[in-house]
């Protein structure tokens, strides 16, 4: 895992998200089953400061990110390659993924806040899919794949003036 938190600030997040999300469903999972009649309100409020905690965490990476890419373009990267090239692909795909999840995070919480905690058996359900997808994640960060940037060290070295 220490090579996931090594690389760019876009990766990083979604590393932090996939293992909060995971260490999240583990209890939720628990009390979410079909004796129970409803959901904890402790759950309810852990779930909801999980994900007011990852949209505060997504500006947050934003901001750096789209910094680093300024940087990138303003630095000359542009023209120096392969490289540069391959950077600024991965630069504008951690943009693009990030300003998905900036529209679904909120949407997120808008959907979920309504709904009522009886309802037992989808809180179970989509706590399952989500604790399925955040391990998709992260075996996707772990092993590397799509991450090209995850072999690199950083931004590619240009001859400065």
């Amino acid at each position: 895992m220490s090579t996931a938190l090594s690389r760019t600030p876009a990766n990083r997040l979604f590393a932090f998200e996939a293992l909060s999300t995971v260490l999240f469903t583990v209890p939720t999972l628990m009390v979410t089953t079909a004796d129970h009649p409803r959901v904890p309100e402790w759950t309810q409020l852990l779930g909801l400061a999980l994900l007011l905690t990852m949209i505060g965490g997504l500006v947050h990476t934003c901001r750096l990110t789209i910094a680093d890419g300024l940087m990138l373009v303003t630095r000359g990267a542009t023209g120096s390659g392969e490289g540069a090239t391959r950077r600024l692909r991965q630069q504008s795909g951690a943009e693009r993924r990030l300003g998905w999840l900036l529209v679904l995070y909120p949407a997120a919480l808008v959907i979920l806040l309504p709904v009522p905690d009886t309802w037992v058996r989808f809180w179970f359900w989509s706590t399952l899919l989500l604790s399925l997808s955040a391990m998709l994640s992260l075996g996707m960060l772990l092993r590397g794949a799509g991450h090209t940037d995850c072999r690199q060290g950083g931004l590619p070295k240009v001859a400065g003036p």
